[in-house]
């Protein structure tokens, strides 16, 4: 099964985002000047750009599923539910950055340190400091992590696999942190009772663990 890397995961992402801020965003009004003969009926931008998201999704699909055997193709349409994510990560917190540098391994990556403020899960750590490895800022599409900044951050169970982190003011309202917070708040209590699911757990026999050391 073909793994999605940093950056087209990120991708993924931002497309479903922009699916659902579509979906639940409004038309805004013409300018007075505009000319109301041809006024577009509600919803035909929000479809268009649904649209335009779901292809950029299927290209994603079609492009990490070339080479691969129609057995391995079906698996890889698996993806974790938003419950899901929350079971699999082994840490989950909001904090201040305390440190950037480049990750020596990976170029689009960067080592993150952090100083936790509040614990999510689990509910309480021994740890003052963490470290993860996350996406650049460029390969984000943001501007560059800043020292003293406020961020939430998703741990991956996978130390090599970049953090998700979600800033006060990230690239679209899916990426912020006030965004993603209100949505662990909805589903922590059931992630508790979920599982993380087996093609999750095992999509990397060789390799595993929590944040970096």
């Amino acid at each position: 099964m073909t793994q999605l890397t940093g950056p087209e995961e990120h991708q993924l992402r931002l497309a479903l985002g922009m699916i659902g801020e579509a979906a639940g965003g409004d038309e805004p009004d013409p300018p007075p000047s505009a000319l109301p003969a041809r006024r577009k009926r509600p919803g035909t931008i929000v479809g268009a750009l649904v649209a335009v998201a779901a292809l950029a999704l299927v290209l994603l699909a079609y492009g990490l599923a070339d080479g691969d055997s129609g057995g391995a193709q079906q698996e890889q349409g698996q993806a974790l539910s938003h419950t899901e994510m929350i079971a699999c990560s082994p840490m989950i917190v909001e904090g201040d950055v305390v440190a950037v540098r480049d990750h020596p391994g990976q170029d689009d990556a960067v080592k993150v340190t952090l100083t936790v403020t509040e614990w999510i899960k689990p509910s309480q750590g021994a740890e003052r400091q963490i470290q993860f490895t996350a996406l650049s800022a460029k390969e984000m599409g943001e501007y560059p992590y800043r020292k003293g900044e406020h961020m939430l951050v998703v741990v991956r169970d996978r130390p090599d696999e970049p953090a998700d982190t979600f800033r006060v003011d990230g690239a679209g309202t899916s990426r912020t942190l006030e965004f993603e917070r209100n949505r662990i708040d909805q589903n922590l209590a059931a992630a508790a009772k979920t599982e993380c699911p087996a093609f999750w757990r095992h999509r990397d026999e060789d390799s595993g663990g929590r944040a970096d050391s």
